[in-house]
């Protein structure tokens, strides 16, 4: 007797067939994303998926899980290749969220030997949905500050179920498309173990619709409830090769302080200006050219600056935003909380160099910063508190979801995406910060060096999106507002439960399996 059972094990001549489908169901999700944006691939492609593990052991699904997670995550990460230059951190990333896959897959064979999961199709397909987001949850916390990229429910901020996004974010949309995906996939299913009750079938089809559609009654407000900020973007322009540009003295600082003269000259007025990650090229706290030509710009708009910068300090370095004044004072800084292991610090740097010397591209570590996303920025008239995260950290909600319960009415994401060249790249960013503005409420705004930046406002919608390597601006009047979502106030309760769950029932499956085998044989020894 097999040790895993409820799988329907394919006689060896069909395997090659469960790999075209998770080729199929891999291309499927990556299709589901930027820049293809095809959100609703995600369903037949979680449906494929699922179908393949249902009838595979542990061994098999474990393997299949891997294989499915390198085939999109190759695809899905491409950008890799063209910011390192070369293809081995590429694979060696895709590499590593495939072991979450795998991950996945075996959780979910050792949950099909749950007696109560396997006796219920509803409850199967929450729980290989509390298994996914819980899953995802983990990998973006780990190893180091882990990859909280290609979540499921960033696919979906064009799709009916955004509307979960201030109830649960990431956890609740990303449960809602694959337990309806599972539940489609089980009433459509010709296997004969799926035969139950007649009316297993339909009830499932039935409970997929009402999961995709119910939340088109709930609505995504947009409206002020703290007056208005008017808010000037501007994209400088990094021309490539980028690398060239920045080492041009004051050439990326000269790039911004053009297109904002330029946009002030075509009549854009602004309470706030905000500038990309890295826009000036030069520290203005200590370099005087850089000081004297921001302080002109502010003084010529009016209004201060939001600007990004690197500050060199004892051998290592840290990225900030920082508020400049018209005067040529500075206001709050806020210091990147996250950087990104391997691209911006080298983690074990003393045994990693030994094995490779692509860690001497990175040759000055970035620190984190230890202060929450806030900048205070005055007005003149009043005071604006922002919820800011830089680049990459718009992939973590939990530091915009604090600086809102902090008194963020407005969120920021200054990002340099010029390393990326004309990849997905930041174009899926901007899709998680579509996500923070409808999970939190807030009108938020994506400000690249070099494309693409948005205005976004509180329930996900754009005017208009800049195009990369060119000099733009925009310039809006967005909503401010302070009520907090339930997704700002205990979503990071959620992502723990999400967590947790998932843990605690790959142990009880797994439990479960060896009592099983431990009965199997002593039935065998009868």
């Amino acid at each position: 007797m097999a040790l895993w059972e409820n799988a329907i094990v394919l006689p060896k001549r069909r395997r090659w067939w469960d790999y075209i489908e998770l080729v199929i169901a891999a291309v499927l999700m990556w299709l589901s994303f930027p820049d293809q944006n095809l959100w609703f691939m995600i369903f037949p492609s979680i449906m494929i998926f699922i179908s393949v593990l249902d009838r595979s052991r542990a061994g098999r699904a474990t393997w299949y899980g891997f294989i499915f997670g390198l085939g999109f995550f190759l695809a899905h990460i491409w950008w890799a290749t063209v910011s390192v230059g070369s293809y081995l951190p590429w694979f060696a990333l895709a590499t590593a969220q495939a072991v979450f896959f795998a991950f996945f897959g075996l959780s979910v064979a050792l949950v099909r030997q749950i007696n109560i999961v396997r006796r219920s199709p509803l409850l199967y397909a929450l729980i290989i949905g509390v298994l996914w987001v819980g899953v995802e949850q983990i990998r973006g916390r780990i190893p180091f500050s882990g990859f909280p990229w290609a979540y499921v429910a960033y696919s979906q901020v064009d799709s009916p179920l955004r509307t979960l996004a201030p109830w649960g974010s990431e956890v609740a949309i990303g449960l809602a498309v694959v337990t309806s995906s599972v539940l489609i996939r089980r009433a459509l299913s010709l296997v004969p173990a799926h035969e139950t009750k007649w009316f297993c079938r339909p009830l499932s089809a039935l409970l997929a619709g009402a999961i995709v559609v119910a939340p088109m009654a709930l609505t995504l407000p947009a409206n002020a409830e703290d007056g208005s900020l008017r808010v000037g973007i501007i994209q400088g322009n990094i021309e490539l090769p980028a690398e060239q540009t920045f080492s041009e003295y004051l050439k990326v600082t000269r790039n911004h302080a053009e297109t904002t003269l330029n946009a002030l000259d075509q009549g854009m007025t602004a309470d706030v200006i905000v500038w990309g990650e890295n826009s000036l090229d030069r520290d203005p706290r200590t370099d005087e050219k850089a000081a004297k030509i921001l302080t002109r710009v502010a003084r010529r708009a009016g209004v201060p600056i939001i600007v990004g910068v690197i500050r060199y300090e004892d051998y290592v370095r840290y990225n900030e935003s920082l508020v400049w004044y018209p005067d040529g004072s500075v206001g709050d800084v806020y210091t990147k909380q996250l950087p990104v292991p391997f691209g911006e610090y080298i983690p074990f740097r003393e045994y990693l160099s030994i094995l490779s010397k692509d860690t001497a591209k990175v040759s000055v570590d970035m620190l984190p910063g230890t202060e929450p996303g806030i900048v205070h920025v005055d007005l003149g008239g009043g005071e604006l508190t922002a919820g800011i995260g830089i680049c990459f950290e718009a992939a973590y909600e939990d530091i915009f979801a604090e600086a809102t319960r902090l008194g963020g009415k407005v969120l920021i994401v200054p990002t340099n995406n010029s390393s990326f060249g004309y990849t997905a790249e930041a174009t899926q960013q901007l899709q998680m910060v579509r996500l923070r503005a409808m999970s939190l409420s807030r009108s938020a705004m994506q400000v690249s060096t070099n494309g693409v930046s948005a205005i976004v406002r509180p329930n996900g919608s754009m005017r208009s999106v800049t195009g990369l390597y060119e000099s733009a601006w925009r310039v809006e009047d967005i909503p401010l507002r302070t009520s907090l979502t339930f997704s700002a106030k205990y979503g990071h309760y959620v992502n723990a439960g999400a967590m947790g769950l998932t843990i605690a029932l790959f142990l009880l499956g797994a439990v479960r399996t060896f009592q099983r085998r431990h009965d199997l044989r002593f039935a065998q020894s009868l």
